[in-house]
């Protein structure tokens, strides 16, 4: 896989991992990693999947069997 992700901290955050690189706390990392990083890369991608016809106020099916009816005719 070939893509870039940019995630944003909240300075709530930030602390949050300042604290377990401090600590060296490999539990605490792990949670911090699945939460804030790989659930935030996550929605940025759901956010991203969407079909071009998602927002189409057309049925594209109809438009098809309209568009194959008139060059039958």
């Amino acid at each position: 896989m070939s893509t870039r992700e940019a995630v944003g901290f909240d300075p709530e955050e930030l602390l949050e991992l300042e604290m377990i690189l401090v600590d060296e706390d490999a539990v605490a990392a792990l949670a911090f990693l699945k939460r804030a990083v790989w659930n935030k890369i996550q929605r940025a991608r759901q956010g991203r999947l969407k079909c071009h016809l998602d927002n189409r106020e057309t049925n594209p099916v109809d438009e098809f069997q309209q568009v194959t009816k008139k060059k039958s005719d």
